[in-house]
């Protein structure tokens, strides 16, 4: 009699475990396909960074579908702007920091420029003048 209820019980646990509700996806959960959750291949981040920038999901959504924290698909986006904009940039062959200082670089040589245009109108001046400053007669 023990055996009976055992397998009846068994038999309703298999039932239940092969109904499936509507609500579940049909997506293998992250957990059962991998020995190490967390790990993600390339082609895995890459779709869910273009899902989250098309606005096809929010990053909950897609952390909870990957089985990652929220912030590791913020970081996965970031790295993917930078990306982006460090291709962007391959035309003009400069990192921001260098466009940074080039224009500093212009700027300080043109007030150099300009000073030593000073110095040199204030030399002729000086020149020209029929008794050095400070040396008047009395």
């Amino acid at each position: 009699m023990l055996s009976n209820h055992s397998e009846e019980t068994r038999g309703v646990a298999d039932k239940k475990d092969s109904v499936r509700p509507q609500d579940e996806p049909d997506e293998p959960v992250a957990d059962e396909t991998r020995a190490r959750p967390g790990r993600r291949s390339v082609e895995e981040r890459e779709r869910a960074v273009l899902d989250l920038m098309a606005g096809k999901a929010t990053v909950d959504q897609i952390a909870r579908r990957m089985a990652v924290h929220p912030s590791t698909v913020e970081k996965w986006r970031e790295e993917a702007l930078e990306a982006i904009g460090a291709a962007m940039r391959r035309g003009s062959s400069k990192s921001p920091r260098e466009a940074e200082l080039e224009k500093k670089f212009n700027s300080l040589e043109k007030a150099f420029t300009d000073l030593a245009i000073r110095h040199e109108l204030v030399q002729r001046a000086l020149e020209s003048r029929p008794s050095r400053p400070g040396k008047s007669k009395p």
